[in-house]
């Protein structure tokens, strides 16, 4: 994912939109409910709870790295 793309993503879960994406080939997805953002991994119960999408891409980390730092290699 390019940053014009991972502006356009942010863009998105900003409207309360529910979205996957794949990291290592593995699938993710981001959903919303009653004022909590969470990022979960498809294929298993893995699962992070936040305080909105805001804290989410913050603090949300996969294989112990923050979203921000590895999404050039997120494909959406």
């Amino acid at each position: 994912m390019i940053e014009k793309e991972y502006l356009e993503f942010k863009s998105l879960l900003e409207m309360n939109d529910e979205l996957n994406f794949y990291y290592k080939g593995e699938e993710y997805w981001i959903s919303h409910s009653r004022g909590k953002s969470y990022l979960s991994r498809v294929k298993d119960p893995y699962s992070q709870e936040f305080n909105g999408y805001e804290e989410l891409l913050e603090k949300g980390t996969i294989e112990g790295m923050k979203i921000a730092e590895i999404y050039p290699e997120l494909k959406w």
